[in-house]
């Protein structure tokens, strides 16, 4: 089953119906503040948005290079696996399993040999 509402609502409707609370008094002391010059809070605000800008920024180069490196790793696996090869393997020989170090058998002291 599938139902399609469609609703008509202006942005203040809308701001009401969620509950988030008017933002304009807000807004509107900013812009006279603006508008009479206040250069102290027209720097901090600049300020703030170029710190946070930047912060967007690299989050966003961090997520995308991350995400290019995932879809090159896929891609490598994915041209190794039609090839018959491992994707583990550089040069398309299969890598041999490296043996581990067993760790030493532990014997309880009902098991040590009595001398």
């Amino acid at each position: 089953m599938k139902i399609h509402v469609e609703v008509e609502v202006s942005p203040e409707e809308m701001r009401r119906l969620v509950g988030l609370p008017d933002a304009q008094p807000l807004w509107d002391a900013v812009y006279k503040r603006i508008g009479e010059g206040d250069s102290e809070m027209i720097q901090q605000m600049a300020k703030t948005a170029f710190t946070e800008g930047m912060k967007t920024i690299d989050l966003s180069a961090r997520v995308l290079k991350s995400l290019s490196g995932l879809a090159s790793n896929r891609k490598n696996s994915d041209k190794a696996t039609a090839e018959g090869k491992d994707p583990e393997s550089s040069d398309g020989n299969p890598q041999k399993p490296t043996p581990s170090k067993a760790a030493p058998a532990r014997r309880s002291a009902s098991s040590k040999s009595k001398s």
